[in-house]
Order: C-alpha cells, then sequence, then structure tokens
C-alpha cells in the first residue's frame, strides 16, 4: 500500500556496475592493508627504533615458561640479568609495524650480553636468544640462536646457529670473539644498555632496511603474479569491469591473509613443542648443569 506523498522507490538501484564499484573498493582496502606497505618497504622506508632501560628485578620478575627456558641456561652460563628493552620496525614488508619485546643479560667477565627476543605477534613466544659484544670501534658482533649463518663482514657481524643449547651458540660466539680480538679489535669496556642500543640502533637499522627491501618486493611480485593469474579466467568468461573479478581478488586476498596468520600461529606451536621436547631429554638438562661447572682459562 503507497502512501501519498510518499516515494515508491526510496534506494538507488542494486545494478551491476553498482556491486562492481562496491567490490573494487572493498578489494582495494583489502589487498591495500598489506600491499601498501610492502610497496613502502621496498622503496626503502623501513625504519627501525629501539629503547629500553636496566632494570634486572624486571627480568627476575619474569616467569612465562618459554623465557624461563632461555634465562635458566643464560644465569648457568654466568650471565646476570641487565634490564628490559623493546625493538620496533615499521614497514617490514607485507606489515605496518611489528614490536619485540627483549630482556638483556649480561656477563661481566666475558663483556657480552645475552638478549632473549619475544617473536612478534601472531607468533607471540620467546624464542630468539642472541648473543651480542660491542667493539670501540662501534663495530657489532651478534651470534643467533635461530639460523646457521657464517659470520659476515664490516661492521656489523652477524653469525648464528639453530640451536636450543645456548651453551653451543656462546661458545660459537666466544671463538668470533677471540678472533676479531686477534685481528686488532678491542671490547668496548662499558657494559651498559645504552651502548648495546645504541650501537644496535646504528647498525640494524640500516639492516632492517635492506632487509625491507628484500621482504616488500618478493611479496608484491608473488601476489601480484597470483591474483593476476586467477583474474585472467573472470575477466575473459565475464570482463574486466565485471564484479568477479574484484570479488575474486578479494576474496584471494582475505585467504591468503588468513593463511599467513595461520602459519605463523603454527609456527609458535612448534616451537613451544620443540621446547618442550628438548626439556623432556635428560641429557639436555645435563648440559644446562654442566655449563655451570668451571671454564678452562679462567672462564
Amino acid at each position: 500500500m503507497a502512501f501519498p506523498g510518499r516515494p515508491t522507490n526510496c534506494g538507488m538501484p542494486m545494478t551491476e556496475t553498482t556491486w562492481s564499484v562496491i567490490a573494487w573498493c572493498l578489494a582495494v582496502v583489502v589487498l591495500g592493508w598489506t600491499w601498501l606497505p610492502a610497496l613502502l618497504s621496498s622503496l626503502g622506508w623501513t625504519r627501525y627504533a629501539t629503547g629500553g632501560s636496566e632494570d634486572p628485578s624486571a627480568v627476575d620478575a619474569a616467569k612465562e615458561a618459554d623465557f624461563l627456558f632461555w634465562s635458566q641456561q643464560l644465569v648457568a652460563l654466568r650471565f646476570e640479568p641487565l634490564g628490559v628493552a623493546w625493538m620496533s620496525v615499521r614497514f617490514h614488508g607485507p606489515e605496518w609495524q611489528f614490536q619485540s619485546d627483549m630482556r638483556v643479560f649480561r656477563s661481566t667477565r666475558t663483556r657480552t650480553f645475552a638478549i632473549v627476543q619475544r617473536q612478534p605477534r601472531p607468533l607471540d613466544v620467546w624464542w630468539l636468544t642472541l648473543f651480542a659484544t660491542c667493539w670501540q670501534d662501534s663495530t657489532l658482533l651478534m651470534t643467533s640462536n635461530g639460523v646457521d649463518q657464517p659470520p659476515g663482514d664490516g661492521e656489523y657481524v652477524l653469525q648464528g646457529m639453530e640451536s636450543l643449547n645456548l651453551s653451543a651458540v656462546e661458545e660459537l660466539h666466544r671463538g668470533e670473539v677471540a678472533r676479531l680480538q686477534a685481528a686488532g679489535r678491542r671490547v668496548d669496556p662499558d657494559g651498559s644498555l645504552d651502548v648495546l642500543l645504541r650501537v644496535m640502533q646504528q647498525h640494524a637499522g640500516t639492516a632492517a632496511r635492506q632487509t625491507g627491501m628484500k621482504l616488500g618486493q618478493s611479496y608484491l611480485l608473488a601476489h601480484v603474479a597470483i591474483h593476476a593469474v586467477l583474474s585472467v579466467l573472470p575477466a575473459t568468461l565475464m570482463g574486466f569491469a565485471h564484479w568477479s573479478v574484484p570479488f575474486t581478488n578479494l576474496v584471494l586476498g582475505a585467504v591468503l591473509g588468513a593463511s599467513y596468520h595461520a602459519a605463523k600461529r603454527k609456527a609458535a606451536v612448534i616451537q613451544r613443542s620443540e621446547i618442550r621436547a628438548w626439556l623432556s631429554d635428560p641429557s639436555n638438562r645435563d648440559r644446562i648443569q654442566s655449563a655451570e661447572s668451571p671454564r678452562p682459562n679462567g672462564d
């Protein structure tokens, strides 16, 4: 029943063109959420920042099981809590920004730092541990437990070995320290957290920008290729202006994004299970205890 003076049709007719415009707008928003930071990252706009404060009590108060796994090994290696810190990277591949918390230890006898880093969300697990030595010429040596990597050259020397046994990782670090000392470099006697963060800001910032460019470029190349290939069929059958083309890209972008986060969460589960499996082996627990025994050469 129509009322006098009232129009019978108040809405805009939803034509095929209207649906196409709506679908393209949604696709641009969904894809732009990851493609735009990837583009900025590929252009070298990645920005690195770090900060922190010396507060050993904040480290002592931490009770997360995955963190305690690493901290107990470091204490057995005669490292002492030094403070808490954070590291933030903006425009890192497809991510706008991520931030990692860090808890820092220090060995006064070897003048070495140990950094336990929580992986950014959605991983959210204390996994990466790095041994770091600062030199008087502002060179930084870092040894990671996350990946097998031979030592590089230059003022920012990175190396690593994939291991849950921090005693072995520290041995690798100490060997490279001895090599650099034999080459004439001298360890910075200032063992403060400020010095470590300043040197990290100086060198890791450049490295993060270079890594960000590679991540951004590889992400864009791969995703543009995938979207282009899968858009051929609906564009050929229905025409490029048809709503099926942006809808295909919209669904594909959502699926790829969900898969990315699901893979990260699965990786976190695997990392925690590896820690539990490592601890379940009595020989590994003995390794932690044996690290407390005196080392040769007065170490």
